[in-house]
């Protein structure tokens, strides 16, 4: 019984694209650009539609020369949109804060 060999995957392993790293800056210059893409009417339901999305990634990649692609950028959307979903929750719903 020989030991086997695992190979470790990242995420963007073989996509030829770097891990996307969001600091505080860029998540502030994404918003801001989906902002105007919301206010644009590019965002017809809870996602962007095909041209939303070029957009987001194409001014993104303009202002911080980071070249993320739509998934990276649908999965910090997704993410911030959890944790809007959390805090919104704690803050109106459960705390007694709001």
């Amino acid at each position: 019984m020989g030991k086997k060999n695992t190979v470790s995957i990242t995420e963007n392993e073989g996509s030829g694209k770097p891990k996307a790293t969001w600091n505080d800056d860029l998540i502030a210059i994404f918003c801001e650009i989906c902002v105007k893409e919301v206010a644009k009417g590019n965002k017809p339901g809870t996602h962007f539609d095909k041209i939303g999305w070029v957009n987001v990634v194409n001014v993104f990649k303009e202002i911080t020369g980071k070249d993320y692609d739509k998934k990276q950028s649908k999965n910090k959307w997704d993410s911030l949109k959890n944790d809007w979903k959390l805090w919104s929750s704690l803050m109106y719903k459960e705390t007694g804060i709001g």
